[in-house]
């Protein structure tokens, strides 16, 4: 059977990267709206106030280079405190401009990298009536876990790793381990119902996943996201089995995404630049 054609369904724009100079900025997001993206992703990380704001990293540098935690530093500090924090938008300012922009089609991936401010998120999502339009998205198996009690019906996207981890991913992340497939809330990572921020975690999940967290996947019609050198043709095949889409990150050039299309059959693919957008549509 011959490969289904890309569309713009199947492209997620990874942090509005090549639609602005900085990745995760409300000009990059203003520019893929534009563009027509559908499916948008960006990363949230909170500041020591509890303020949700749109980062990748767990740390970011000041005016004067000094690599500072964004959970040490209040919200309201971050325009004066400069550098990489003066362009940081809050969630918040990040919905404003989806719920005003003419593209409504638009979907979004709320990659959330900390733990324990789930209520926070979703009550934001939903000020914005965007339940509708989004995916949660995570690293961390105790948020989605979380989020699952808040809002079941919101699709939920578990990241992580499908394949032994490198030891360059090892120096830079706190890694978790399940060799069965089973993620169960109680053995989850060490979050004793506190909170988990300025740190960088994931799972390595070496057999596809199964039991209580697979049933939480389904439940929501979500998917998994993997590393798209760690994919499998059989590991596609297990997800999409059981109703599931599977995302890969990330791509830069159409013949690699193409080759991914014909041999794996991956449902929507992590876009790193503009180009490919264009390429693509």
């Amino acid at each position: 059977m011959k490969p289904a054609p890309i569309t713009m369904s199947n492209l997620i724009s990874h942090r509005f990267r090549g639609f602005s100079k900085y990745e995760n900025t409300l000009d990059g997001l203003r520019a893929a709206l534009d563009f027509g993206v559908i499916n948008l992703e960006f990363d949230v990380r909170m500041a020591a106030c509890g303020t949700p704001m749109v980062y990748h990293d767990e740390y970011a540098k000041d005016a004067r280079g000094k690599v500072r935690h964004l959970c040490d530093l209040i919200a309201s500090s971050f325009k004066n405190t400069g550098g990489d924090f003066a362009r940081m938008p809050t969630f918040e300012a990040l919905l404003d401009v989806v719920a005003s922009h003419k593209n409504t089609e638009a979907k979004l991936l709320v990659d959330i990298k900390d733990a324990g401010f789930e209520h926070e998120i979703h009550a934001l999502l939903s000020l914005y009536r965007m339940q509708d339009r989004a995916v949660y998205v995570s690293w961390l198996p105790e948020v989605l876990y979380a989020l699952d009690a808040l809002a079941p019906t919101i699709p939920k996207c578990l990241s992580h790793w499908c394949q032994p981890v490198n030891a360059l991913i090892r120096a830079h992340h706190k890694v978790f381990k399940s060799k069965d497939g089973n993620i169960p809330l109680q053995d989850s990572i060490d979050f004793k119902g506190g909170y988990i921020m300025g740190v960088r975690s994931g799972w390595q999940i070496t057999a596809p996943i199964k039991g209580q967290f697979l049933d939480l996947l389904k439940r929501s019609q979500g998917g998994i996201c993997v590393p798209q050198d760690m994919a499998t043709k059989e590991l596609c095949q297990y997800y999409q089995g059981h109703g599931l889409f599977v995302s890969t990150f990330s791509y830069t050039d159409k013949t690699h995404l193409m080759d991914h299309r014909d041999t794996l059959g991956i449902d929507l693919y992590f876009i790193d630049n503009k180009k490919l957008f264009i390429d693509l549509t």
